[in-house]
Parts: C-alpha cells; structure tokens; sequence
C-alpha cells in the first residue's frame, strides 16, 4: 500500500510541483520586465532569476523528490540541496551577470541564498 501511495505522490509532485515552478519563473520574469525602466538592468535580473528557478527545479526533480518520497528528506539532506542548487547558479552567472548582482545588491552568496528560499517559499505558497 505504500508503494501504491508514494507511486501516486511522485506522480502527481511530478505532474503539478514541477509545471508550477515554470510558471513561476515565467510569471517573475514578466514582472521584473514591466517593473524596471533600466532594460539591461531587467535583462540581467531577468537572466539571473530565470538562471535560479531552472536550478531549484533541477535540485527538486533530481535529488529532493526522491528522497522526500522515501522520507529521507532532513536538515542535512536540505542542505545538501542548497549547496547543489548554488554550485549550479554560480557555474551558470558570468562575470558581467555577478558584477551587476554585487554592485547593486551586495554580497553574491547573500543574494543567492535569498533568491533560493524565496522560489521555495513562493512554490510552498502556490
């Protein structure tokens, strides 16, 4: 029975989790488009958020899921996930995309971290 259970779980965290978070992202990125005047500003916010939703997805759907669905998901298994999901966005930001993030918004770990959580919290809230 359980396996029915966690069968119907994966399918169904698979089927809605993951087209929400496209959906996010793409509803974030329309945002910050109409909401900053400066476009190579919004270009590379734009780029930036587009570059952490794409890593939490792939973290989620490779590493989490599975073990959220084994009930192996705990605080070192979390942060495992959150230093997965940071060695993918700094290996995708070039250096002109985290120039931009320092100057405008301090510390780049910092700003990733927060970009992270709040995807997170934004899919826990859908």
């Amino acid at each position: 029975m359980n396996d029915i259970l966690l069968n119907v779980l994966s399918v169904v965290v698979t089927a809605v989790v993951i087209p929400l978070i496209s959906l996010l992202g793409t509803k974030l990125i329309q945002l910050i488009g109409t909401k900053i005047k400066d476009e190579k500003a919004a270009n590379f916010l734009s780029k930036a958020t587009a570059i952490v939703l794409d890593a939490v997805k792939s973290v989620f759907q490779t590493y989490v899921e599975s073990l959220k669905n084994s009930g192996k998901f705990d605080e070192t298994a979390q942060k495992t996930a959150l230093e997965k999901a940071r060695a993918i966005i700094k290996a995708q930001f070039n250096d002109e995309l985290v120039t931009y993030i320092k100057s405008n918004y301090g510390d780049l770990d910092e700003w990733i971290n927060n970009q992270i959580e709040a995807s997170i919290n934004s899919l826990k809230n859908i």
